[in-house]
């Protein structure tokens, strides 16, 4: 990733409202499924980590490793004290042990196969370890960021479920998420795959700072579904958020 993108994008991921939402959405599953920190310290790998942003900004676990594919991002996540390893796309992850936690955090849409990735994560996690994966959802919502970020798909949650094999994998979670906002992220998205569909400028990211005090109220929307996922699956969203636990 070349460098001034990586910094900006970073950027985004501290301070930007659908972000800074949806970590906190995230850290809040971390608090309910791994819940004894008082009498371990349990070990968390968080695999496509970028430049570190959720590792840093997570501190109840200490324990904590970090991989990532583009050699840039990895040095930025050094250069914050983080244990940020570069890695490849061949997904082994037995040199680092086993984990009582291991999160893919949109990472798995980027793999053009995911059975091998999600056989390396179960055999690295330890018996009654969680998973925690997010993706983006609704191929209807399909467009140049997408193309972008180099995704191969968008899932629905019935896909989703079906890579985790109900022999190996407990489902504790899995829900929709960034719902309150869709029709606003389905109508703009419409509108920029027809008006990029008749221009002749490059494809956009979606990543854009707005008002502040628009940016504010999108945020507090996406954060108050924190609330709801305790206890409900939401309808659908833009993304999904799935928890399971190997047996």
């Amino acid at each position: 990733m070349d460098l001034q993108f990586l910094l900006e994008y970073e950027q985004f991921e501290l301070r930007h409202w659908w972000h800074v939402a949806r970590r906190r959405i995230i850290t809040g599953f971390f608090d309910r499924y791994i819940p004894n920190y008082s009498s371990n310290s349990p070990r968390w790998l968080d695999v496509g980590c970028g430049t570190g942003v959720m590792l840093n900004d997570y501190q109840r676990i200490t324990d904590k490793i970090g991989l990532e594919a583009d050699a840039n991002c990895v040095k930025r996540a050094q250069s914050k004290g983080l244990n940020v390893l570069q890695t490849g796309l061949e997904w082994n992850l037995e040199p680092y042990g086993q984990f009582d936690l291991i999160s893919l955090c949109d990472v798995i849409e980027h793999v053009e196969h995911e059975q091998p990735a999600i056989k390396a994560v179960y055999d690295a996690l330890k018996p009654g370890g969680i998973l925690l994966v997010t993706v983006p959802a609704l191929q209807s919502l399909w467009s140049s960021h997408d193309v972008i970020n180099h995704h191969f798909r968008r899932y629905n949650r019935k896909q989703l479920l079906a890579l985790f094999d109900h022999r190996q994998w407990d489902v504790l979670k899995c829900s929709y998420f960034c719902s309150f906002l869709l029709p606003m992220i389905w109508t703009f998205r419409k509108l920029k795959n027809f008006r990029e569909r008749n221009s002749t400028t490059p494809p956009t990211h979606d990543n854009h700072f707005g008002l502040r005090w628009l940016d504010a109220i999108l945020y507090a929307i996406f954060r108050s579904e924190a609330g709801f996922l305790r206890h409900v699956n939401l309808p659908p969203g833009s993304s999904i958020i799935l928890v399971v636990c190997k047996k």
